[in-house]
């Protein structure tokens, strides 16, 4: 509204000065005209004169004149000199011969300028009227002069109603075209309100306009038209969405997309898991910067230059190491395409062939041993120390004594790796736990005694009932005093304990042994490994006994947790879950 009205206020100045030029040119026209009639009359009137312009009555007729007609009159003779001025009188006023309206109508017969006048002070249109003799000579001139501020003044107050006319038009057409405006551009807020609830994903908005016959009408029913169909292809990009993000989250493998220029675009859980890294933290920055591991930034260069798949293999920095394997394809066929990575966390597996390995390898060792030795005997006894009464019988029985833990091993691993296997059949029962530790004490009370060992039992009461298998309790509690009687020296002791924890059975070996190092406690329970191998072997120990007993307590649905300082002994316990109620 401002524009049209400043627009409609520069109109009006445009018009107001050619109006201003016309009125002023008009005035100055009739003005002209009337001053030049005056002047004709006023020349009649010296002829009549007997004297002519040396009459002394002219100067008073002269000075009636101008009072009459506001207008100034001169008399010039033919050489410039004044002879006679309505307002000077005969007072010397100078020549005026050289005046521009005279020199005109010296040229014309009638002349006339505009200037400021000296004399006057003021703005002033004068006309020369040249009068000839009967000779056709010049015999004077007659100037009339009129203030130009009357038409300044006439043309001032024709500007002041033009304007304050326009003024009025432009508030009264500004008003108009407002109220105008206003009903014909209503609906556009309408609209604007519809826009910004869409921005925010509101697509429900009802436009009030709908009835309209107009443009605005037209307008309303493909907006509503556009937000149907807004709405339905963001509900379908959700559910697109929705069904990717639920797909990428129940993976296991770890999904990177990355952008030609090597910021990450998309991440799944599993990815950001096994990188180390949180969502905020990987979207919208370059994953080489995050994580700088060499061999998946040659894999992702080679995909790239090569524009084919590759594969590579590497570790984890931070945290937990852990193995991933890494597949990397590209994702379009730009000039430098960006790639998608698929990772496998073969942590587990690299372990499970790790472990493999040193099973195969322990398993030879373990077996080759007792073999050498049957061997060595044999050949001793062939060689004639069968016939040697003093040795043979002692040959025989490290034989006998070497096949029986050849023996065990076996017997040890198949039950190991039926129980690793699942092929085990439990048979799970209620049963009290302290019975099978006095079982064990009975069983290895005499072979402690022999060796000066302190066997104690601290049974708690009443007995605590788990619902298990009672062989492989059996067999856990067994290995366990097995273990203890092995590793504790003469006049050491070992205490079989029971007692409750919560909602656990516990069932505590505890010897004054030679204890176990911090740094080999977590591969005691591992096949075949052995703290002091060779006292292990000279007591016929398989080292496969802690393994037994940790993959039957979980097979029980309990733990077995270790306590051990170098020199001062160890304290082995198995928790099993108690009977429910």
């Amino acid at each position: 509204m401002l524009g049209y009205f400043i627009l409609h206020l520069l109109t009006a100045l445009l018009f107001i000065f050619v109006l201003s030029q016309i009125v002023r040119n008009q005035k100055i026209d009739y003005i002209e005209a009337e001053m030049q009639s005056v002047a004709f009359m006023l020349a009649g009137h010296i002829e009549d004169l007997e004297n002519g312009i040396q009459d002394e009555a002219l100067v008073e007729h002269l000075k009636r004149l101008g009072n009459l007609t506001n207008m100034r009159f001169t008399l010039i003779t033919a050489d410039g000199t004044v002879v006679a001025d309505s307002v000077k009188g005969t007072e010397e006023i100078g020549p005026h011969g050289t005046r521009e309206e005279v020199l005109i109508a010296k040229n014309e017969g009638w002349g006339f300028s505009q200037r400021y006048s000296d004399t006057l002070r003021v703005n002033m249109m004068y006309g020369a009227q040249r009068i000839d003799n009967a000779n056709r000579d010049i015999d004077c001139y007659i100037r009339v002069a009129s203030e130009s501020n009357k038409i300044n003044q006439e043309i001032l107050e024709i500007q002041t109603f033009v304007w304050v006319f326009a003024l009025i038009l432009s508030l009264l057409t500004s008003g108009l075209m407002a109220l105008f405006s206003m009903r014909s551009m209503q609906p556009l807020s309408a609209f604007a309100q519809a826009t910004r609830q869409i921005g925010i994903g509101k697509y429900d908005t009802d436009l009030a306009i709908r009835g309209r016959d107009d443009e605005w009408g037209a307008l309303s029913e493909a907006f509503e038209q556009m937000q149907t169909e807004l709405n339905r292809r963001e509900q379908h990009l959700l559910q697109n969405s929705q069904r990717l993000e639920a797909v990428l989250s129940s993976m296991i493998e770890g999904v990177l997309a990355i952008k030609p220029s090597g910021e990450v675009m998309l991440a799944n859980g599993a990815a950001c898991r096994m990188l180390r890294l949180t969502h905020p933290e990987i979207f919208g920055k370059k994953l080489l910067e995050i994580v700088r591991i060499p061999e998946l930034a040659q894999a992702i260069e080679k995909t790239q230059l090569q524009r084919t798949f590759s594969k590579t293999e590497f570790k984890t920095i931070s945290g937990a190491q852990r193995t991933l394997k890494a597949r990397v394809s590209i994702l379009a066929n730009d000039e430098k395409p960006g790639v998608a990575i698929v990772l496998h966390d073969v942590t587990e597996l690299r372990q499970l062939e790790t472990m493999r390995q040193d099973f195969v390898a322990n398993v030879s060792h373990e077996l080759k041993t007792p073999l050498a030795s049957i061997k060595a005997y044999a050949e001793t006894l062939r060689l004639g120390a069968l016939h040697d009464n003093d040795k043979n019988m002692q040959f025989v029985e490290q034989i006998e004594f070497q096949a029986e833990l050849l023996n065990q091993q076996i017997l040890d691993l198949l039950q190991l790796a039926r129980v690793e296997s699942g092929k085990k059949t439990f048979t799970n029962t209620d049963f009290e736990i302290n019975p099978i530790c006095e079982a064990s004490y009975q069983q290895f009370v005499e072979i402690a005694a022999e060796r000066k060992l302190n066997f104690q039992l601290n049974l708690t009461e009443p007995s605590p009932v788990i619902n298990a298998d009672l062989k492989s309790i059996e067999t856990i509690v067994k290995n366990l005093v097995v273990n203890a009687i092995h590793y504790t020296p003469e006049n050491g002791s070992i205490t079989i304990a029971t007692y409750r924890n919560n909602d656990s059975a516990v069932i505590e070996v505890k010897d004054t042994g030679i204890g176990i190092a911090q740094d080999q406690q977590k591969r005691v329970f591992e096949r075949f490994y052995r703290v002091d191998k060779a006292r292990s072997r000279d007591m016929g120990g398989t080292g496969l006994g802690l393994a037994i007993v940790k993959h039957l307590t979980q097979s029980n649905g309990g733990s077995v947790h270790l306590e051990s300082r170098l020199g001062k002994g160890s304290c082995f316990e198995i928790q099993l879950p108690l009977k429910t109620v």
